[in-house]
């Protein structure tokens, strides 16, 4: 009993002696890098201090979250240790994705990027904002099959762990709509807030099962499908055999995030009335309404 006694005491003071020397390890005045510095007086970290305060989500225009200079190398050359947002980033893996961004360019931009945001888009997701938002001009979005990065595409919003990317171009175009722009941009945090990979028709998030309805035609070839090449409305009852509810590539059929954001629209701009005596004839679309209509209404957004 005596032995057993003091194996139990020696590894307690074991445990305690170990967490005393952790508590000493950790730094206590650790800044959050999606922070502006608290004492700076700028402009631009006023605004993203102020925005912080107000929703609660960081606000980035840069995807540099740190650029620290750490001495020498073996050489003689200064070397730098840096963070970046790092979008092709998830939880346990990288993907075959780069990003270029085009920042806003001055404070002008950046003001009236934040009063678009807090105004327009912000009502809408209040329930779904992200750790980080960060706002350019333009995401430009390359892949890789192994080869040689490609540009791909520009989307208009892409999600990561802990930063949500907007393209705000067309808030310097005269005559924008800036509630349909914020509508467009609610339904693409929507499809985000339900988590998965967006490389993978968000296989693993929350609406897995809406996306495996058409998971192996998203982006497919319209030829296969007896479908006229076009981006008209004529045949959008052959897409709807298929389950689209748009018509959105001259050559391909909707990406899977052009099919959930038609379909978020459907629920947040009809009544369930309207769109069962709209779109009941086609068993596919129905199938996956039934699947997203109470992911939305989940939410709680309403336009």
């Amino acid at each position: 009993m005596k032995i057993t006694t003091y194996l139990y005491l020696a590894v307690l003071l074991c445990c305690l002696a170990s967490c005393r020397k952790e508590d000493e390890l950790t730094p206590s005045n650790i800044q959050d890098l999606f922070a502006p510095d608290p004492n700076a007086t700028d402009e631009e970290s006023v605004l993203r201090r102020e925005f912080f305060e107000a929703t609660q989500c960081y606000l980035l225009f840069n995807d540099t979250l740190s650029h620290e200079y750490m001495g020498l190398d073996g050489y003689g050359n200064p070397y730098y240790e840096t963070e970046l947002v790092g979008l092709e980033w998830n939880i346990t893996t990288a993907s075959y994705l780069r990003f270029r961004f085009d920042y806003l360019d001055n404070i002008e931009e950046k003001r009236n990027a934040v009063e678009f945001l807090e105004t327009y888009l912000i009502p809408y997701v209040k329930n779904i904002l992200p750790y980080s938002i960060l706002a350019v001009n333009k995401i430009d979005m390359y892949s890789s099959d192994g080869g040689p990065y490609e540009y791909d595409s520009s989307p208009l919003t892409y999600s990561s762990v802990r930063c949500l990317a907007i393209t705000l171009d067309q808030l310097q175009e005269p005559g924008i709509d800036y509630v349909a722009y914020a509508q467009d941009i609610c339904c693409e945090m929507m499809i985000s807030n339900w988590g998965g990979d967006p490389e993978d028709a968000y296989y693993g998030g929350e609406a897995e099962e809406f996306f495996s309805v058409n998971q192996w035609d998203y982006e497919e070839d319209k030829e296969w499908y007896d479908i006229p090449y076009g981006t008209g409305d004529e045949y959008l009852e052959l897409f709807y055999d298929y389950g689209f509810l748009e018509n959105t590539n001259e050559e391909f059929l909707p990406t899977a995030k052009e099919d959930a954001t038609a379909y978020i629209k459907a629920c947040l701009t009809m009544s369930d009335e309207e769109f069962r005596a709209t779109y009941g004839d086609w068993p596919t679309i129905m199938e996956k309404y039934e699947i997203i209509k109470p992911l939305v209404d989940a939410t709680g957004i309403k336009f």
